[in-house]
């Protein structure tokens, strides 16, 4: 009991003073404002230690072997296109969600008879997506194809090595000893000052100054809490960030309204929620005009319609962030605009998030985890690093539909982010399929069909 005791004193008197020199560093700094560029340089430094770490296990596997542990069967690791096609169990040659004749081709389809064979390549897309399809995977976590010395990930290769071990060894007691003590720290104060603030504010009647107040705020506040997740974050394209009408953006994780907070201020639209992040949500709504419903509430979905709309025609109003996906998926894809966002009218101004997994996942599974669990994963990860873009303004052209316009904004926001364009919804994550998408694969099939069999007797008629 005594030696317990006397390593715990010499722990803690060697690891205080340094704790404390840092979290003293971080209140200052963020109070001015100002950066010494610590988290850069953190991260360029675990770079370094990934590609150390995979160089040893390319030696002691070799690329073939390691690519097949991580789930691919690349030999050509050099290049990336051809890793990411590799690493697919079906190559589909069209993926046939609802097969359309090419009417305005010159060259028509073969027409004959009803065939067995008819269906077969229904079949083969069935098949194809019990064994690899391409939403469900979207709502898990991203395999990674080199380890990052974190357990939780796909491959675990602590103990293979003497020199990844230490390195493991090394990094659990950093993240966990040192880095995740600070964060608690500063995530702690950083609520606080957010309670304070926003309450401070909501205080001041509304006037200009509160709105400018309210921006400055906003983004201290945010800038600090980021600290909490050594959160390193690159803007691109500043010369597009919003300043009034619609914010929208791909939705991987709650932590999505930290990155776009940290650089611009902006009233939300969201799901109500309680706990952790009900406070967060409270103590935001006092110093501003946010918008918090219940999803299945179908009266609150009329009002936050109507809100939405008072809150764009006002120019005096903040731009107000929106997560058309309307749930989170795993930052390789972009799934289904809700098309009421773009009901409203207006300009809408795209954003797009990309996340780098390698420092830690960013993806929350909120059917799998609860929001605390979600916060102590990443807090004990090694930091989140993503890039954000602003994407020029867009607006509704002529005589186009709400859903097409969604769909456009949604192109423009995978394709800046290298994300998957995906029409199926993320509502998928939480229910069955609707009994209207099957009914019509059925009515499409049948009226393939049916244009196949008159085209069949108008040539037997010509032939009389």
């Amino acid at each position: 009991m005594a030696v317990v005791d006397t390593l715990a004193t010499i722990g803690l008197t060697l690891l205080l003073p340094p704790f404390l020199v840092i979290l003293a560093t971080v209140l200052v700094l963020a109070s001015l404002g100002k950066s010494l560029g610590l988290r850069q340089r953190y991260v360029q430094f675990l770079l370094k230690v990934f590609e150390d770490g995979n160089r040893i296990l390319v030696k002691k596997f070799g690329r073939e072997r390691l690519a097949q542990k991580a789930g691919q069967s690349s030999k050509d690791t050099d290049d990336e296109e051809e890793e990411v096609q590799s690493a697919k169990v079906i190559c589909r040659d069209k993926l046939i969600l609802r097969p359309l004749l090419d009417k305005d081709n010159n060259e028509r389809l073969d027409t004959h008879d009803f065939e067995l064979g008819d269906c077969l390549d229904y079949i083969r897309t069935g098949m194809e997506a019990i064994v690899d399809d391409e939403v469900t995977k979207r709502f898990s976590a991203e395999e990674l194809t080199s380890w990052n010395f974190l357990t939780r990930t796909n491959c675990r290769y602590e103990f293979i090595s003497v020199r990844l071990t230490i390195f493991w060894v090394v990094g659990f007691i950093l993240r966990y000893f040192l880095l995740l003590p600070l964060r608690l720290v500063i995530l702690a104060i950083g609520m606080v000052i957010i309670v304070v603030c926003t309450y401070l504010v909501g205080c001041l009647p509304e006037s200009r100054m509160k709105k400018r107040l309210n921006s400055s705020v906003s983004v201290f506040c945010f800038d600090f809490l980021s600290g909490a997740l050594s959160l390193v974050c690159t803007y691109h394209n500043k010369e597009n960030v919003p300043r009034r009408g619609i914010c929208v953006a791909n939705h991987t994780t709650p932590i999505d309204v930290l990155v776009l907070a940290c650089d611009n201020t902006y009233d939300m639209v969201g799901q109500r929620h309680g706990g952790f992040l009900g406070i967060f949500q409270r103590a935001l709504s006092r110093a501003s005009a946010h918008i918090w419903f219940e999803r299945s509430e179908a009266k609150d979905r009329f009002a936050v319609a109507k809100r939405l709309r008072e809150h764009v025609e006002d120019p005096d109003k903040l731009p107000i962030l929106i997560f058309p996906e309307g749930t989170c998926i795993n930052n390789t894809s972009v799934m289904q605009f809700k098309k009421g966002t773009f009901e409203v009218g207006g300009i809408i101004y795209p954003v797009a998030i990309k996340y780098d997994p390698r420092f830690g996942d960013a993806f929350w599974n909120s059917s799998k985890e609860s929001m605390l669990f979600y916060i102590y994963m990443m807090m004990t990860s090694w930091a989140i690093v993503c890039d954000v873009w602003y994407l020029p303004p867009m607006t509704m052209k002529k005589n186009e539909t709400s859903i097409e316009f969604a769909n456009r904004v949604k192109a423009e926001v995978a394709r800046q982010g290298g994300l998957v364009d995906l029409v199926w919804d993320g509502g998928l994550k939480r229910s069955a399929p609707k009994k209207e998408w099957k009914q019509q694969y059925q009515q499409e099939f049948s009226r393939r069909l049916k244009v196949q069999n008159v085209d069949t007797e108008k040539k037997e008629e010509k032939t009389e």
